[in-house]
């Protein structure tokens, strides 16, 4: 099959590989679309793992499935899904075929296509485990059985820093289905988009006194996802939240010790994907214990299991997000790392047909 495979530090270029097999629980996935996330470029730059394939997001066809599994899932049915690429050889979703679980891919609906599906993995997961696992923000998760979306409860709120992003596409949609009072930050040319994803409230992220004029407007707000993980974002969500009460935030970046000295009533954590493969890891000094991992694995297949992300995405109440289908394929993506580099995307994902 082809793939973009990391040839080290910054550089990645398409080689032949074998197809890899399905494990005996495990499904293969011919990939239709992938999605390029900020992760994929910084796994390149930061750990160059030669012989690793690069990618994280994919949409595709289960093709195959292992002798021994009983997952259900039928040959021919459609999925999105994450895998961690650019860092173990043979990994990576920037490829033909994607071995992995079924107990982890996102059956998508006849209403998606593959061109927005293909950044329904990474995006959407991280936003889910960050609002409403116990480890995070244990906030109330929207009902499965959700037709249309709830009324707004203004005694419950919680704030997206960076809305505009991946993630915080999502999570604004996410906790506007489940009833949340939406209070988004993000570039002021994006607030209408917000607006229509479920935020009740944008501001401009770019005024430095925007958290301080959320707080003062939300003296009880006690929840927060960061969607960007930066000092200053970190900050901007410890200086918005309450002074008084107990609050909580989320990050996508290990969190920033200067939180503590801003607002010493935050409880921080940090969500990082990568737990998923169920498999103890250390990552920028932080150690994942097996059990650890497993604990959010077990978590991921509930969430899978109930089915929650497919009715809502089949109801219209979950889009994914605005996308910009490049042309190319995968000889094109590294061409969409040094967009992406430059910071040249904003509100949209960068997708690619296989």
């Amino acid at each position: 099959m082809n793939a973009l495979v990391v040839q080290g530090k910054g550089e990645a270029k398409v080689e032949q590989i074998d197809t890899p097999k399905p494990a005996p629980i495990g499904v293969l996935v011919h990939v239709d679309n992938v999605a390029l996330n900020p992760t994929d470029w910084k796994h390149l730059d930061i750990f160059g793992a030669k012989g690793a394939i690069s990618g994280s997001d994919f949409v595709g066809t289960v093709v195959a499935k292992g002798e021994d599994d009983k997952s259900g899932i039928e040959i021919g049915t459609r999925v999105a899904g994450m895998t961690r690429g650019g860092y173990t050889v043979g990994v990576g979703s920037f490829a033909d075929y994607v071995a992995t679980y079924p107990q982890t891919l996102i059956r998508v609906p006849d209403n998606i296509p593959n061109e927005t599906a293909a950044g329904l993995g990474v995006g959407g997961l991280t936003a889910y485990f960050s609002l409403f696992q116990d480890k995070h923000l244990n906030l109330s998760p929207p009902s499965p059985t959700l037709d249309k979306l709830p009324p707004v409860d203004e005694s419950k709120k919680v704030l997206v820093w960076s809305g505009a992003t991946s993630v915080g596409q999502f999570a604004i949609q996410l906790a506007r289905a489940a009833g949340y009072y939406v209070i988004v930050t993000a570039s002021l040319k994006h607030e209408n988009y917000m607006k229509s994803l479920g935020a009740s409230e944008v501001h401009d992220y770019k005024d430095e006194k925007t958290p301080e004029k959320i707080s003062e407007a939300h003296p009880d707000l006690v929840y927060a996802l960061d969607t960007f993980g930066t000092e200053q974002s970190q900050l901007g969500c410890a200086r918005a939240l309450s002074k008084t009460q107990r609050s909580k935030f989320t990050t996508i970046l290990p969190p920033n010790e200067k939180v503590k000295t801003v607002n010493d009533k935050v409880e921080q954590s940090f969500f990082v994907g990568y737990t998923l493969a169920g498999q103890e890891f250390d990552f920028f000094g932080l150690h994942y214990s097996k059990e650890y991992c497993q604990q959010d694995q077990q978590y991921l297949f509930k969430v899978i299991s109930s089915g929650v992300l497919t009715d809502l995405l089949s109801k219209g109440l979950l889009k994914p997000n605005n996308t910009a289908p490049q042309t190319g394929g995968l000889a094109a993506i590294p061409a969409g790392f040094d967009r992406m580099r430059k910071g040249e995307v904003s509100g949209e994902k960068l997708t690619y047909k296989i």
